[in-house]
C-alpha cells in the first residue's frame, strides 16, 4: 500500500530518472553546461511542436508534446534539486517550477499558444546564459570575475 510518503519518494525517483536519461543521451565528452543547452533545446523542440499541433488542431498530438515538454522541465528542475546543487538549485529550481506552473494553467485569460511562446522565449534565454558561460575560463579569471549562477535565472526573468 503506498501512503503519501512513498509516492512523493516514487516521484523523486521518476524525476531523478528523468534527469538521469537526458545525461545519459548527451555525448560522454559533452561538458555540463553543453548538456544543459542540449535539454533545453530539446525541450523548446517539443515545446514548439505542441504550439504547431495546436495551431493545427490536432489535441492529441499537443497533449502528448506538451507533456513530453512538461516531464523534460520537470527532469531538468529535478537536476537543480536543492538536495544535488544547493548553490545554483534556489533559483534555476524557481525558474523550471514557475514554467511548468505556466504551462499547466487551464482557463486562463492567456491563450496557451501564447503561454508556449512565452516559456519558449524563456528557455531561449536561459540557453544562451548557459551558452555565455561556456566561453568563460574560470583558471584565467579572478574568483571576483566569474559571476554565479544566480545572474542567469534574473536575466531570464
Amino acid at each position: 500500500m503506498m501512503n503519501k510518503h512513498s509516492q512523493t519518494t516514487a516521484q523523486q525517483a521518476y524525476r531523478f530518472a528523468g534527469a538521469s536519461a537526458q545525461y545519459n543521451n548527451a555525448l560522454r565528452t559533452t561538458s555540463p553546461v553543453a548538456m544543459m543547452v542540449i535539454a533545453i533545446t530539446r525541450t523548446r523542440q517539443h515545446l514548439r511542436a505542441a504550439k504547431q499541433y495546436r495551431e493545427e488542431k490536432h489535441f492529441d498530438l499537443e497533449r502528448q508534446e506538451k507533456a513530453i515538454a512538461v516531464n523534460r522541465l520537470r527532469a531538468l528542475q529535478a537536476v537543480v534539486a536543492p538536495k544535488s546543487a544547493p548553490e545554483l538549485s534556489r533559483d534555476l529550481y524557481a525558474f523550471y517550477a514557475r514554467m511548468i506552473k505556466l504551462l499547466a494553467r487551464n482557463g486562463r485569460k492567456t491563450p496557451l499558444e501564447e503561454r508556449y511562446e512565452i516559456v519558449d522565449r524563456n528557455l531561449e534565454a536561459l540557453a544562451k546564459q548557459w551558452e555565455s558561460l561556456k566561453s568563460v575560463n574560470p583558471q584565467s579569471v579572478g574568483p571576483q570575475q566569474v559571476r554565479g549562477t544566480r545572474h542567469i535565472v534574473e536575466q531570464v526573468l
